[in-house]
């Protein structure tokens, strides 16, 4: 009998020390780890094609003013969305003060009848009721009552400051609050809000698709001046919400920090995009439940209670058991151990097997990001990353034929499939394919491999015209005479044949460490005999940089590029940009109305010759400009222009920018 006292009292005790370790935060902490793992290992998937993001970005902020803007410039939005006939329209926005231009807005989003609008949770510590009451701060009345609907949008930060779970409906007593993507996704599935409370979790974690950028991105005020492809939003649930980090609207995510042997690939998400990935969640049924401590605490259990087992050994296995996963937490727990044991242990391994059936399976396996070591067409051996951009990442590599290194263009996975972005690559190729000059970067090859669009390119060991500006502040007027000299031979066989740049900047111009000049980027280029990319009317290039033509969306030729090049002139000599602070519509009435500023003002040391040929490459009309780029190249050896250009000669009628009276400009 004492003997069974003991092992029952023994068994109390341990299943008291259970539970006291499973509900530590020491296994939740380890259940974040693993989820994080999860998706570090698992990499990027493709996310639901028919959520797109209308952000408000940096150069919409530039455009448009300091936030928060008008509401009537959201109800303009409406508008050109309401065109496109979206399945839904969802704005992380919080719209909780009455302002004029709400009446406005009000009626755009009753005319739109697909919006729904967002709140926020509150939530404090009634001192006489003694609890937590919460209480949601919603949209303004006119704004709601028009609306389909409004949610919540608060996200849960843990106490690492990452966004992991998400909270669809909070009970404060006998209310239930509703978040924002559970408001979407009552209208996108047809149910009643009470159905669905009862068939989904209160709290899940968010299954990530992605870091920042898996969702297509469109920029507000490209959206509200028209700039996208017809259709671009048909039948698609658009969030509207901030994705410039000026808004701090941004958050850690298990993503983010993960640092593979490249460096660290994902830092901040928007907003925004979480209430994506919450929503393809919800669509997709595809979200995941917490499993500690539940899961210790059954396989503990099973371990004590294991038949034919004697009570000592169930109690030395469970013991074992405990101790294996706070071992294995330890071990996960320290991205180190994962980077520096685990990975360079199983990628060799994992390599080495599927080398027998083809780069295919392996470029399957391994993360999306982490692509050092894998052979593309089995001959470009990718070595490191050189740098990533909004479409795509370009990699060092060596071309095994040839033994020569080479720079790989690869397109990011999720733009795989995007129509708009295949054609701006393959046009680029299809360009570059024709151009074979000293000072044009060359493309040698592309292609697809299973989800990879490449093209490769012979690699530039420098740096690019902008950061040489940056550290150096001016160039002198010798070495950017040189520059501007090797990029006017590159347009001018580019020219010949019948290929306008369209976006020179110093960010397209490379200077090798030997000194020699590389023009790149062709991907918004025009060519005769190709359909153009964008419409008339249409703009695309750099702002900064545009000639007055280009920014109104007229077609240009290769007087276009001589201005834009006149600009990389001017900053190559001042340091700074002409007009750098101004928006595109400023942009295109100063350049209409005004001529640049003498460079002189701001840097006497540049000869006057060389001033004169700056101001008649930025003359505001083309017809006062350089007509072709031989005609720029002699007078750049000459050191001044044969045929200045006369400012006194063009009448202020002449600067009036004529506009269809039915358009209306933002």
């Amino acid at each position: 009998m004492k003997r069974i006292l003991i092992k029952f009292g023994l068994l109390f005790i341990f299943f008291v020390l259970l539970l006291i370790l499973s509900n530590l935060n020491f296994f939740k902490v380890w259940e974040k780890q693993t989820i994080d793992l999860r998706f570090h290992l698992r990499g990027e998937i493709a996310p639901y094609k028919d959520i797109v993001i209308v952000g408000i970005d940096d150069n919409s902020i530039l455009e448009l003013g300091n936030w928060p803007w008008n509401r009537s410039i959201h109800g303009k939005l409406l508008d050109v969305l309401k065109r496109e006939s979206p399945k839904l329209v969802v704005f992380d926005i919080l719209f909780d003060t009455v302002t004029p231009s709400d009446v406005f807005l009000a009626e755009k989003v009753k005319l739109s009848g697909n919006v729904i609008l967002s709140g926020y949770l509150q939530s404090y510590f009634d001192k006489r009721l003694k609890i937590n009451v919460m209480s949601l701060k919603e949209p303004v009345g006119i704004l709601k009552s028009s609306a389909l609907g409004s949610g919540y949008s608060n996200l849960y930060i843990d106490e690492d400051n990452k966004v992991r779970r998400v909270k669809i409906y909070e009970n404060s007593g006998s209310i239930k609050y509703y978040s924002l993507s559970l408001v979407a996704y009552k209208f996108i599935s047809k149910q009643d809000l009470s159905s669905l409370v009862l068939k989904l979790p209160s709290d899940f974690y968010i299954n990530f698709r992605g870091g920042e950028g898996t969702y297509k991105i469109y920029s507000y005020i490209d959206v509200l001046r028209g700039n996208f492809p017809k259709n671009t939003f048909k039948n698609k649930i658009v969030l509207i919400g901030a994705v410039s980090p000026v808004l701090k609207d941004l958050f850690l995510h298990p993503f983010s920090g993960f640092t593979s042997r490249l460096g660290v690939n994902y830092s901040y998400m928007s907003g925004v995009e979480i209430h994506a990935n919450i929503i393809d969640n919800l669509f997709m049924h595809d979200f995941f439940v917490p499993i500690f401590p539940g899961f210790v605490f059954i396989i503990n259990f099973l371990a004590v209670f294991l038949p034919g087992v004697l009570f000592g050994r169930r109690i030395i296995l469970n013991l074992f058991l405990t101790f294996l996963f706070i071992f294995l937490y330890f071990m996960f727990s320290y991205q180190a151990f994962i980077n520096k044991v685990l990975l360079p242990l199983v990628s060799p391994s994992v390599g080495l097997i599927f080398s027998f059936l083809g780069n295919v399976i392996y470029l399957n396996l391994i993360p999306k990001e982490r692509l050092e070591g894998v052979v593309i067409k089995r001959r470009y051996k990718i070595l490191k990353k050189l740098g990533s951009g909004g479409m795509a990442s370009v990699y060092l590599a060596l071309d095994r034929k040839t033994e020569k290194e080479v720079a790989i263009k690869i397109l990011h996975p999720q733009y795989a499939e995007d129509k708009e972005v295949l054609e701006r690559f393959y046009r680029e190729i299809e360009i570059c394919k024709v151009l074979d000059h000293p000072y044009i970067v060359k493309i040698l090859d592309h292609g697809k491999e299973n989800d990879y669009v490449f093209m490769v390119m012979e690699f530039v060991n420098g740096k690019d015209l902008k950061k040489i500006i940056e550290e150096r502040k001016r160039i002198p007027v010798s070495m950017a005479v040189e520059i501007v000299k090797k990029v006017a031979e590159a347009l001018s066989y580019a020219n010949s044949k019948n290929i306008v740049h369209r976006d020179i900047k110093p960010q397209n111009i490379m200077i090798t460490k030997d000194g020699k000049v590389k023009l790149m980027d062709f991907g918004i280029a025009r060519i005769g005999g190709l359909s153009t990319l964008t419409q008339t009317g249409m703009f695309m290039g750099t702002p900064q940089y545009a000639s007055p033509e280009q920014l109104e969306g007229k077609k240009v030729d290769v007087r276009s590029d001589i201005f834009s090049l006149g600009i990389v002139f001017y900053e190559m000599l001042t340091g700074i940009l002409p007009y750098s602070e101004e928006t595109t519509i400023s942009l295109m009435l100063k350049r209409y109305q005004e001529d640049l500023p003498d460079v002189r003002t701001i840097n006497p040391e540049v000869p006057e010759g060389i001033a004169k040929i700056i101001e008649k490459m930025t003359a505001r009309f083309p017809e006062f400009r350089y007509q072709t780029l031989e005609e720029l190249l002699e007078d750049l050896k000459r050191g001044y222009p044969l045929h200045p250009y006369d400012r006194k000669n063009i009448l202020s009628s002449d600067t009036i920018i004529k506009r269809d009276n039915d358009k209306e400009s933002y």
